[in-house]
C-alpha cells in the first residue's frame, strides 16, 4: 500500500473481547511517490460515531506535527532503521 498525504485507509472495528495482534512492515524510499508529497506524521482519526475521540486525535496530530517541525530530523538517530 502506498502512503502519502492523500492516501486514506482504515481497519475494521474490533467487535470481539479478545487480543488483537498486528504486524506492520513499512518500506521507505528516498524518492516520494507523488512529486507534491512532503514529510508528514501519521494522522489517526476517530470513526464518524466517535466525535470526541476524533477531536483528541486531531489535537494529538497537531502536537506531534509541531514537535516534528521543531526537530526536522527527529529526536532519535535513524528511528526507522532496524539494528541487530
Amino acid at each position: 500500500m502506498t502512503t502519502h498525504q492523500n492516501s486514506w485507509h482504515s481497519v475494521s472495528k474490533v467487535e470481539k473481547d479478545a487480543v488483537r495482534c498486528c504486524v506492520s512492515n513499512y518500506y521507505f524510499s528516498n524518492t516520494p511517490i507523488l512529486v507534491s508529497d512532503t514529510f508528514h506524521v501519521t494522522t489517526f482519526r476517530g470513526r464518524s460515531s466517535e466525535k470526541v475521540k476524533d477531536v483528541f486525535l486531531r489535537i494529538d496530530n497537531t502536537l506531534r506535527s509541531s514537535v516534528r517541525k521543531l526537530f526536522k530530523k527527529g529526536i532519535r538517530e535513524n528511528p526507522h532503521q532496524y539494528k541487530k
